[in-house]
């Protein structure tokens, strides 16, 4: 197979870590009739996506003794009102589990960086709420994760950036429903 022969490879272009996925997809295509080709490229493509993107952060994030997972944490408690959440909040956001989201504010919380709190409307109901310490952690390190983001998308325009997002959305309303 050359790279005329196969719309997801440009002739002349490089190979990148996604070739040989790419490749054995492409194999599994011609021994599968009917197999969704263009399905299961992008599917894979943007689970290897997600993966790269997620080690260059987590090289982003080593020094601050964090992780890609409670990095997103920290994040959707600071962009939250009041920078405050409850756990089921939490795992709604960051798309965790909730004995993840367990392990992950018990570390955020021995760092210091959230604190836990009973609901003053219902004291059955537990809050988390960002820390001064959290807050400037978050400011701290966002400028070194936007250099990592703008290594992933930066040859994107902002018009490609938007297309591809809301191109993204239409599976993802589909999924949610």
């Amino acid at each position: 197979m050359n790279g005329d022969d196969d719309p997801g490879r440009h002739s002349g272009a490089r190979e990148d870590s996604f070739s040989d996925v790419e490749h054995r997809i492409e194999i599994t295509r011609q021994r599968l009739p009917g197999y969704p080709l263009e399905h299961a490229r992008l599917a894979r493509l943007i689970t290897h996506m997600q993966k790269l993107q997620t080690d260059i952060c987590n090289a982003v994030l080593k020094p601050y003794e964090l992780n890609y997972v409670t990095y997103t944490a920290l994040m959707m408690m600071y962009g939250s009102e009041e920078q405050t959440l409850t756990p089921s909040e939490l795992s709604n956001a960051t798309g965790e589990k909730p004995t993840n989201v367990t392990r992950i504010c018990d570390e955020l919380l021995r760092m210091g960086l959230i604190e836990r709190y009973p609901s003053v409307e219902d004291r059955r109901r537990v809050v988390l709420r960002l820390t001064p310490k959290g807050e400037r952690l978050v400011e701290q390190f966002q400028p070194k994760i936007w250099q990592a983001l703008d290594k992933v998308y930066g040859q994107l325009s902002q018009a490609e950036l938007r297309q591809v997002t809301g191109l993204l959305r239409r599976p993802l309303s589909r999924l949610d429903e």
